[in-house]
């Protein structure tokens, strides 16, 4: 019985040890349940003013986008799930983007302009069956401009804005786009 017991916490020891290590991806566990907006949330607040470098020199004002939806993606090129949702973000600028929505990409990428630069001017992403480039605009964010805009840590992260300046929902990890495009719909 000892040697059971002694087996049966070694046991429970690695698994927590793993999981713990390894952070696996329940993702399809949340897809299961049926749920697609558990890592979206309301929020109600303005949006700040923000002005930072855009990847050709120029500088961007975030209240130059004023009167469009704006779905604001924080991200690295490091970051697996950042990369994961370009093609979704790329769609999604494809979809709604004559409507008045604009994807903003915000670098919080600490290896540098070049890095991203690279990452943007050679990735390219599936979308409807053919390679596709970034569509939208990729401003180098800092970590204090990215926790003005509505950033709380822990990427891929988006804040969803309406119309009128409003940040009315915050996406915590890789978004379902079907979820997501409902919300962008309600917004438009």
């Amino acid at each position: 019985m000892k040697k059971a017991l002694f087996i049966f916490i070694v046991l429970v020891g690695s698994l927590v040890l793993a999981l713990r290590h390894f952070r696996p991806d329940f993702a399809w566990f949340v897809e299961a349940s049926g749920d697609d907006s558990t890592n979206i949330a309301d929020i109600d607040q303005p949006m700040p003013e923000a002005v930072m470098p855009g990847l050709g020199g120029d500088w961007v004002n975030t209240r130059s986008f004023g009167g469009k939806v704006l779905l604001i993606s924080f991200w690295t090129t490091w970051c697996p799930g950042c990369r994961d949702e370009m093609p979704d973000l790329v769609e999604l600028q494809q979809k709604f983007g004559s409507q008045g929505f604009t994807v903003i990409a915000i670098s919080v990428d600490d290896q540098g302009e070049e890095s991203v630069k690279t990452f943007v001017q050679t990735e390219r992403f599936p979308v409807d069956g053919s390679p596709t480039a970034i569509n939208f605009p990729v401003l180098l964010g800092t970590d204090e401009i990215a926790r003005q805009l509505g950033f709380e840590g822990g990427l891929p992260a988006s804040v969803l804005v309406s119309r009128d300046a409003r940040e009315v929902k915050i996406i915590r990890g890789p978004f379902n786009e079907q979820a997501a495009s409902k919300a962008i719909k309600h917004l438009l």
